[in-house]
């Protein structure tokens, strides 16, 4: 009882306060609570550049965090990610999601969607989210360039679209999504290749 009471009146400060997250953590069950501050601690632990220590997760003032709501659930998701509990992670991925935030940082969250959805090997859950990522495109093109350098880099959703769609058998898709990736001048070490490979599946189809 003594600790019913204790937790009804402590004090919400930490991360969970700065980011206006308390309302959203507190509507979670026990278990889903145990594997945020888990991860979490495991960031803290393992990742010497993280700004933060174990206690700063709910106690204490803030001032400025340098993390959003959408970037802090996404890199305790990424943690999960890298330590393996894919349920957890993909839970925490599509939670940031919903969050306020700019498309380029959807963008980065859908990369390691696609990349938990490979790991799985879900076909349609690596087609959902290639998809997501795909449409966002346009959105998050300018911001993706800049990061980058003013070049933008390669896009797994792309690539792997192109895969996905010559596996379904749409051949003259996927090489029209080939020439889009060339057009944009979207990193792609391996245009030629599939280039070639496309062209000689539809050639066959056709003859």
């Amino acid at each position: 009882m003594i600790g019913k009471v204790f937790q009804i009146f402590r004090e919400k400060g930490g991360l969970l306060k700065a980011l206006d997250l308390w309302d959203w953590y507190e509507s979670l069950d026990a278990r889903q609570q145990k594997a945020i501050k888990k991860y979490y601690s495991i960031k803290v632990i393992k990742n010497l550049s993280f700004p933060y220590k174990a206690k700063h997760f709910d106690s204490g003032e803030i001032e400025r965090p340098l993390y959003t709501k959408r970037t802090f659930l996404a890199t305790i998701a990424q943690t999960a990610l890298l330590e393996g509990d894919y349920e957890t992670a993909e839970w925490l991925y599509n939670e940031a999601l919903k969050m306020e935030g700019t498309p380029l940082e959807a963008h980065l969250i859908l990369n390691d969607l696609v990349l938990l959805a490979q790991k799985l090997k879900d076909f349609d859950k690596i087609k959902r989210y290639c998809e997501e990522d795909v449409r966002l495109y346009p959105e998050y093109k300018e911001a993706l360039k800049e990061r980058s350098g003013g070049q933008l880099p390669q896009i797994n959703a792309f690539e792997v679209m192109v895969y996905l769609l010559e596996r379904e058998g749409k051949v003259r898709e996927a090489l029209d999504l080939v020439e889009f990736i060339r057009k944009e001048g979207i990193a792609y070490p391996y245009y030629e290749e599939v280039k070639k490979r496309l062209q000689e599946k539809l050639g066959d189809e056709r003859g």
